[in-house]
């Protein structure tokens, strides 16, 4: 039987194989290595974040331009199609069709009138302009958000967590970045749809617990400190042959809060990694250590406590996220190895 080609473009569709990776495998090797996992994607998180925000400034702006770019990358997607990396950025213009404000609004749980104020600021920074219902990304909107940087960091992701599967006999052997890298080049519209189909949610649970995305990044920074830690004491008492209680998704957020730190880490730090104002930092902290969150030693350094009622959102957001980075990674996986994409 033939391959499935789109008339228009004559670009062969993927077609699976018989076999195709169960989600649940990827999830069980990501909770059987739950601390090497959550260090890769926390630091990923963090550098993808920080590089949004260093770009935009403004965090709810960033997703909204995602939402729309993600809808053009699914209508080609309806209609069989892809375009490599080069492809997709060498066009002059791209157009969002029959663009409805409250239908935006009620997926990304933001007010008609701040996504019409965003757009609005959009198109005032020549990204973008609108026309009816229409919205035309011209050459320098569809160049503003080109992901070199996030490129390489979801290559590196990606390869990581191939070498953590590697061995098994559901998966095969990893790859090497470059190929990963390439791979996403060469199908850029289809990676990045599923990428973007991750990361908008993820973004908006965030948002929805803390209130704003500025917090979360705030919050993330200890956070991230705290996994880094845990790691090493656990590999401690690895190497000191304690028994060591095993850790998997569901006391894992429990086990990452409730760590005893020496140290914390400063407001300083923070606006440094992030990039944002050292006074919003300070002011978001005071915000988590009302919540009850975190608090401040007498170094002035700040740190994870379990005691806030607001530990079990993101406790709940964490395990939602596993199942997210489960199927994204299948997604991956599957187009790599059993479709008939290849590089």
């Amino acid at each position: 039987m033939s391959q499935p080609i789109d008339i228009k473009t004559k670009k062969t569709i993927a077609e699976f194989k018989s076999t195709k990776f169960d989600k649940s495998l990827v999830l069980d090797n990501l909770e059987q290595n739950v601390l090497t996992h959550w260090e890769t994607w926390g630091k990923f998180q963090q550098a993808w974040t920080n590089s949004a925000y260093n770009t935009f400034k403004d965090l709810e702006k960033y997703i909204i331009m995602m939402y729309l770019i993600r809808n053009y990358w699914q209508s080609l997607s309806d209609k069989f199609n892809f375009l490599s990396m080069d492809e997709f950025y060498d066009q002059g213009h791209i157009t969002i069709d029959k663009i409805n404000l409250i239908h935006i609004s009620k997926e990304l749980n933001i007010p008609k009138e701040t996504i019409r104020r965003k757009v609005n600021e959009l198109q005032k920074d020549n990204i973008l302009f609108r026309d009816g219902k229409s919205i035309t990304f011209n050459k320098e909107g569809i160049d503003f958000q080109k992901p070199n940087i996030t490129l390489e960091l979801l290559s590196s992701f990606i390869e990581k967590k191939s070498k953590m599967m590697q061995g098994n006999d559901w998966f095969g052997k990893s790859w090497k970045k470059e190929e990963i890298k390439n791979f996403i080049k060469k199908y850029f519209t289809i990676i990045w749809l599923r990428f973007f189909k991750m990361q908008i949610p993820f973004l908006i649970r965030h948002r929805d617990c803390f209130g704003d995305l500025e917090s979360w990044m705030v919050w993330g920074n200890i956070a991230v400190s705290h996994q880094y830690h845990l790691s090493k004491n656990k590999e401690a008492e690895l190497i000191k042959e304690k028994s060591i209680d095993p850790i998997g998704f569901n006391n894992y957020y429990n086990s990452v809060v409730s760590l005893k730190m020496k140290h914390g880490i400063n407001a300083s730090s923070i606006a440094d990694i992030t990039a944002i104002p050292r006074a919003t930092v300070i002011r978001k902290l005071n915000w988590l250590m009302k919540q009850r969150v975190v608090k401040k030693n007498k170094n002035l350094e700040y740190y994870m406590v379990p005691f806030g009622k607001m530990n079990k959102n993101i406790a709940q957001n964490f395990l939602i996220n596993q199942n997210y980075v489960a199927e994204f990674l299948t997604d991956i996986f599957d187009l790599m190895k059993n479709s008939n994409f290849k590089v």
